[in-house]
């Protein structure tokens, strides 16, 4: 062999181990553990963690359960969050038309899914919607006064801008044209705030502040591009005891997040991993006009 075939062949080798040690660096894992309790999906621009978690707790005169899943959410510019919704009509905006979610899952297909504000809903019933944006187009505008007592949904929102981050504002902060203004690309809009600018909510500590335990969820930032999402199982009347919102505002501090939203719970709760619902709020589970997702599966 003379040696300008064998340095061909050593460099053919050489590219082919160097080739498949960096596809092995960057090609994505897939775990999927349901006794365990356990879900994760690692790239190189998408980390999801979720864990299961159970904890018996004291309930007025006998014990229940408390099951929540706790999803950690690292994205990125190629992988941010995207909210999905049933297709609009002449008449009516995206998300308006309510479905089951695991229609909206199968047509989308995305790795993760969660349920949000359900606007849709309110856009049908009720007087006030919220200011809501998805992917930078204005699905509602009428909104609460701050200034008075607000009844449920109180109406504050999550802003979530191109740049990753997120920041929370009572209802009529700003007008939905001032959002996209800010560079808000998504707007949530259900409330109360769980956690602004690090600080917890006082109004969610005060233990007549809707006191009673509800299946929950919220979504938070501990930093752009790296998210927190809880969902909580239970009726008051149910086996699982739920939560009241300052657990829910306490458990989204303690990981971390600086800003944090409760959003529509009840029959709405919902998290999706891999085309598979992980966990509802219970009972029946309501239908729905939108999502929030991450990644594609």
């Amino acid at each position: 062999m003379n040696w300008k075939k064998a340095l061909f062949l050593l460099s053919a080798l050489l590219f082919c181990f160097l080739g498949r040690g960096a596809m092995a660096e960057t090609a994505p894992t897939l775990i999927e553990d349901e006794n365990a309790g356990h879900w994760e999906y690692q790239s190189a621009d998408l980390t999801i963690t979720i864990d299961r978690l159970e904890e018996e707790v004291q309930y007025k005169s006998g014990k229940r359960r408390r099951v929540y899943c706790v999803a950690d959410i690292q994205a990125s510019p190629a992988s941010p969050m995207t909210p999905i919704m049933t297709d609009p009509t002449k008449k009516r905006v995206a998300g308006y038309k309510l479905v089951s979610p695991e229609i909206l899952d199968e047509k989308y297909q995305p790795l993760f899914a969660m349920s949000d504000d359900l606007y849709g809903i309110r856009l049908q019933k009720y007087k006030y919607q919220g200011v809501v944006i998805r992917n930078g187009e204005i699905m509602a505008t009428k909104t609460r006064n701050s200034a008075k007592k607000r009844a449920w949904p109180n109406l504050d929102t999550l802003a979530v801008f191109a740049d990753g981050s997120m920041k929370t504002y009572v209802c009529d902060a700003y007008t939905a044209e001032e959002y996209l203004a800010m560079g808000a690309v998504q707007v949530l809009s259900f409330g109360p705030i769980l956690i602004s600018e690090g600080v917890l909510n006082e109004e969610v500590l005060d233990p007549k502040y809707y006191p009673y335990n509800e299946p929950r969820v919220a979504i938070g930032m501990v930093e752009p591009w790296h998210y927190i999402a809880i969902i909580v199982r239970g009726r008051p009347d149910s086996a699982y005891a739920g939560v009241h919102l300052d657990w829910l505002a306490q458990k989204m501090l303690e990981l971390g997040c600086v800003e944090a939203l409760n959003l529509d719970g009840g029959g709405t709760a919902t998290m999706m991993f891999n085309g598979k619902i992980i966990l509802t709020g219970g009972g029946d589970l309501r239908s729905q006009g939108s999502l929030l997702t991450f990644g594609q599966r």
